[in-house]
């Protein structure tokens, strides 16, 4: 289990540190085009409407990235099923043994999946509100902002 929890927390935490990098990029990029009021327009809102569509992206990258270790570890099932049927059937166990220890691993795995399905739609979310909401206010306020700090 610690197997499938390791590798996916790491890959979240590159990616949220690349969307929050991509962020202040954006942000900045906005910022700095509007101060020198680059081809007579304010960017720092168009900035903040760039935020909300990289928000939208980090939701659809969620959906994949869950489908994509959800099949890894169907295919870790699989394989676990099939190697404990063969040593079962080498040591010539009863029926019902080889029916428990089968459910076992199916029900272990099934855990496994919905422990890794919560943690990404949770981590997932959260990264995707949060820029929502902050890109939005970003969009419908960059103005105003803007014309606060000249």
């Amino acid at each position: 289990m610690a197997l499938v929890s390791e590798a996916p927390s790491a890959v979240r935490v590159r990616h949220h540190i690349s969307i929050i990098l991509l962020t202040c990029i954006i942000l900045a990029a906005g910022y700095h085009f509007s101060m020198i009021n680059f081809l007579n327009t304010e960017w720092l809102s168009r900035s903040g409407s760039l935020v909300v569509v990289l928000g939208i992206l980090s939701g659809f990258s969620g959906i994949i990235q869950e489908r994509i270790l959800l099949s890894r570890l169907e295919m870790r099932k699989r394989i676990a099923l099939l190697q404990k049927r063969k040593k079962l059937r080498l040591l010539k166990v009863e029926r019902e043994f080889v029916e428990k220890e089968l459910e076992s691993i199916e029900t272990d795995f099934a855990e496994q999946a919905s422990e890794l399905t919560q943690s990404i739609k949770f981590s997932v979310g959260l990264i995707e509100g949060v820029l929502l909401m902050f890109g939005t206010v970003v969009w419908g306020f960059g103005d105003i902002a803007m014309t606060l700090m000249r």
